[in-house]
């Protein structure tokens, strides 16, 4: 009948939907991308990151990014919602799970001005997440920055004598 044949294919609809939703997750490393949004917690009600594939009328896949309240039941799109500084984050923090999952023969992370729109509370949260990461992952993380106070913060949480960190400052002509 017509109505089984409709169950069958919303049942079959879920199941790629679900499917379709996990290969994203993994994809993405999901569960890493929010245990480092968390540490900089820029956002103090949306705390989760999820990502959905829509598809359109014309057939053209989209990817969209929603971040979640802690209860779950409220999401907004950060684009609409966020402030630069917290778009920031956000990509960080994507940037971040990518780059930490990454199989190469260079344990290197180099990453150009992560706390650009950040307040002094984000960006001392990304020096922390940064050095955290750097420790238990093993990576070497290179970062520049136009960001004298940025730069000076960095030399007092990353002091050479405790950590295997260097800075260098370039002249401007």
């Amino acid at each position: 009948s017509c109505e089984s044949i409709k169950q069958t294919l919303i049942a079959d609809l879920r199941l790629i939907n679900d499917s379709l939703k996990s290969q994203i997750d993994q994809y993405f490393h999901v569960d890493l991308i929010n245990t480092i949004y968390r540490k900089i917690d820029p956002h103090p009600d949306f705390k989760r990151i999820t990502f959905q594939c829509l598809f359109s009328d014309e057939g053209k896949p989209k990817l969209q990014v929603y971040i979640e309240n802690n209860e779950g039941n409220d999401t907004i799109s950060p684009t609409l919602s966020f402030s630069s500084a917290q778009i920031n984050v956000l990509s960080l923090s994507i940037f971040l799970a990518k780059a930490l999952n990454v199989k190469n023969d260079v344990d290197c992370i180099f990453i150009d001005d992560p706390v650009q729109s950040m307040d002094s509370i984000n960006a001392l949260g990304v020096i922390d997440l940064l050095r955290n990461l750097s420790v238990t992952h093993g990576k070497q993380i290179i970062i520049s920055t136009h960001d004298d106070n940025f730069h000076g913060l960095l030399k007092q949480k990353l002091p050479p004598s405790l950590f295997n960190s260097k800075f260098l400052e370039l002249e401007s002509f």
